[in-house]
């Protein structure tokens, strides 16, 4: 019989949705820092891309280290307490107006936000037929685009009204919901005997899981270095163009653009990575970031930076999917987890070095050439996803796995 469309389901729907309210405090409070720290703390981007940075250097450890004990322990109760962190991280940076305490909220933040979106992922890939997993996983990226559209949108509306502290404050409110949204998701069945009886081999997992994703990670960190530096820097690069930071045609829509590109470019290319190989649907999203990364660097407007960030919508709506296929390939199914943790902390690297290298570029010369060394990066990414991956089939083989329910 064939298995029902797990997009069709209210479990999807309910992961769907806190991974999309997870990515909208992510990028709701994080254009925010900067403006925070200069009015609050008065610092400049250098201490602006470092306290940024925090959050996504704190992630690198907890992602991997959630997998591995929702590998052991279960999903539900690493995920709760993870979400349940980042809200105590935001209401410590809304209330306590002190450097200290922006280090330490972003430190817990980047590990409890992390930790839960690691674990929502895992538990879509668990739960998804195989036959299913590559188009869940293409539906379930949108969430993260979604969030990344409104996110900013949402921080500098409340920013503009009552400052950077309520910004923090709303988003703790939502990372609330988010944490109610995965206590709704049903309990799993319960995990295999082998599963169970078979302890933990550490090392020699964590070594295993690295030699199967170090590639796609390392794609990635440049990728999400893109990233990290648009959230960080973006606004206040196009403001010192003349570009406003609020309004239909101001820095904060840009953010927008490529939100949409991005939900625009998967509808239109969501087939495309099974069609052409992971391998070279990453080489296109790289070359198309590249572009992007170029344009915005040169932008002087609203509409040539809009053209960049369209470019750049394009080049990561594939590269998600395209990107997991290669990862997922060689782990077990009872080591997924911990992989795609790993995984998923390459990102945070190439995050947290958007984030210091604008601030540490900004600081001595300029956002432009900031924006133009990042996508030099994608360069360098795509030179070595090419030397070191072979396109050995168009398919994942993660489709071809049986699937395992992760323990309640």
């Amino acid at each position: 019989m064939t298995p029902r469309d797990i997009t069709r389901t209210v479990p999807f729907w309910l992961i769907f949705g806190a991974s999309a309210l997870g990515a909208m405090t992510n990028a709701a409070s994080t254009p925010i820092i900067p403006v925070y720290v200069g009015e609050v703390l008065g610092g400049g981007a250098s201490l602006s891309g470092f306290i940024i940075a925090l959050a996504a250097l704190s992630s690198i450890l907890a992602m991997p280290l959630a997998g591995s004990l929702a590998d052991r322990r279960g999903y539900r109760t690493v995920a709760l307490v993870g979400g349940s962190m980042a809200v105590v991280a935001l209401v410590l940076l809304a209330t306590v107006p002190q450097l200290w305490a922006a280090g330490a909220s972003r430190l817990i933040f980047g590990l409890g936000n992390s930790a839960a979106m690691t674990l929502i992922m895992a538990w879509l890939v668990a739960l998804a037929p195989p036959g299913q997993r590559g188009k869940a996983l293409s539906i379930y990226g949108l969430s993260v685009w979604m969030g990344v559209a409104l996110g900013p949108q949402l921080g500098t509306f409340v920013n503009q009204l009552w400052g950077p502290a309520s910004v923090f404050a709303v988003c703790a409110v939502i990372e609330v919901i988010t944490v109610s949204l995965i206590m709704g998701l049903p309990r799993p069945t319960l995990i295999t005997p082998r599963d169970v009886t078979t302890p933990p081999r550490g090392v020699r997992n964590l070594l295993g899981a690295f030699r199967a994703v170090w590639v796609p990670g390392v794609v990635a960190a440049a990728a999400w270095c893109g990233e990290g530096l648009i959230l960080a820097f973006l606004i206040i690069h196009l403001q010192g163009v003349g570009v406003p930071a609020t309004g239909l045609l101001g820095a904060a829509s840009v953010f927008g653009v490529f939100a949409v590109s991005v939900i625009g470019a998967r509808l239109v290319l969501a087939t495309m990575p099974d069609r052409i190989g992971p391998l070279r649907s990453t080489a296109i999203s790289l070359s198309a970031l590249f572009a992007g990364l170029t344009t915005l660097a040169f932008a002087q407007d609203f509409w040539v930076a809009a053209a960049g960030a369209a470019l750049m919508g394009v080049g990561f709506s594939p590269l998600y999917p395209s990107l997991t296929m290669l990862a997922t390939r060689g782990l077990p199914a009872e080591n997924r987890a911990m992989g795609l943790g790993l995984f998923s902390s390459f990102t945070s690297v190439g995050y947290a070095g958007g984030a210091l290298v604008g601030g540490f570029v900004i600081g001595f010369a300029s956002s432009m050439w900031a924006f133009l060394l990042v996508a030099g990066l994608q360069l360098v990414a795509l030179a070595v996803v090419t030397i070191f991956t072979r396109d050995e089939t168009p398919r994942s083989t993660l489709d071809a796995e049986e699937p395992r329910d992760p323990a309640a």
